[in-house]
């Protein structure tokens, strides 16, 4: 039987389930990681695959990311494209957030939103969405590490 390397590339992308991002775009998969020691904001997308929003707001993200340094911050993504709320938390959980994460979301998670998370307190600083601009993304997140 033969098999495209895009194929088991998918397949292989499928089975590692939910997942953190820590680089490249937010909904990259990648391996959940906690946070760096000396990380001061955690920059935590709720995002899913199938979300509007998601896909409007992720690439200003990515943008603002690559031309700015902000030392301090970490960028995740929590994936919720399966819709599967024990694993969403799990993830949150990794990062220490997950109280956090629950009080955001005490009924149904949301997606297409990035939380500016102070990492020490746990408290939601800022909430970035898809209707700011580049400008005003950077803005926000250089607010929550002063």
């Amino acid at each position: 039987m033969r098999f495209s390397l895009a194929a088991i590339s998918i397949a292989a992308l499928a089975a590692c389930g939910p997942s953190v991002a820590a680089s490249g775009s937010l909904a990259d998969v990648k391996e959940i990681t906690a946070p760096a020691e000396d990380t001061k904001v955690l920059a935590v997308l709720s995002y899913a695959s199938w979300c509007g929003s998601c896909k409007v707001l992720d690439p200003k993200v990515e943008t603002v990311r690559a031309s700015n340094p902000f030392d301090g911050a970490e960028f995740f993504a929590l994936d919720y494209s399966s819709r599967d709320d024990s694993a969403y938390f799990a993830d949150a959980e990794t990062l220490g957030i997950a109280g956090t994460m629950r009080e955001i979301f005490p009924d149904k998670i949301k997606t297409g939103q990035l939380y500016l998370i102070d990492r020490s307190s746990g408290d939601v600083i800022s909430t970035v969405t898809k209707s700011m601009s580049e400008a005003e993304i950077a803005a926000a997140i250089e607010a929550a590490l002063s």
